[in-house]
């Protein structure tokens, strides 16, 4: 990317802010604090981005960057197994997702032992029925399996 390139994109993350603030402003029972929160954040973070392009514009400067698939393509499939639990959820039930989903986040985290995770997921789901089903009965979805 380059200096203005950054700088563009900095004043579009402002332009936004703005006007997820605006539209936020009147929400009854502050229902407008969280916006206005992370308006000020991204307005926040622009000018970081603008600040780094004065302070370091040799960043900028260097040759295009590599793209390495693996690495691009991981927040999509954290987003799509996120996304994919979620509606899995009821269907499944609590522990039968929720054994997938760690296998899965394991997996994109880059663990590859399968010892590992099994030790992970037999002192955990214990643990979690345990505290969810016992301590706090709050009766988690059964599903399908379970």
């Amino acid at each position: 990317m380059t200096i203005w390139g950054e700088r563009l994109a900095a004043a579009i993350a402002v332009v936004f802010a703005l006007f997820v603030m605006y539209t936020a402003w009147n929400f009854p029972a502050n229902g407008d604090l969280f916006p206005k929160f992370c308006g000020f954040g991204l307005i926040f973070i622009a000018g970081l981005m603008v600040l780094r392009t004065i302070s370091s514009p040799a960043v900028f400067e260097s040759n295009a960057p590599r793209i390495h698939w693996g690495e691009e393509l991981k927040p999509l499939l954290i987003t799509a197994a996120v996304i994919a639990y979620v509606l899995i959820f009821f269907k499944l039930g609590y522990y039968t997702s929720s054994a997938l989903f760690l296998i899965i986040m394991a997996w994109l985290a880059g663990v590859r032992s399968v010892k590992t995770i099994a030790i992970t997921a037999i002192i955990t789901f214990p643990l979690m029925y345990a505290f969810f089903e016992l301590f706090l009965q709050a009766r988690m979805p059964r599903g399908i399996l379970i």
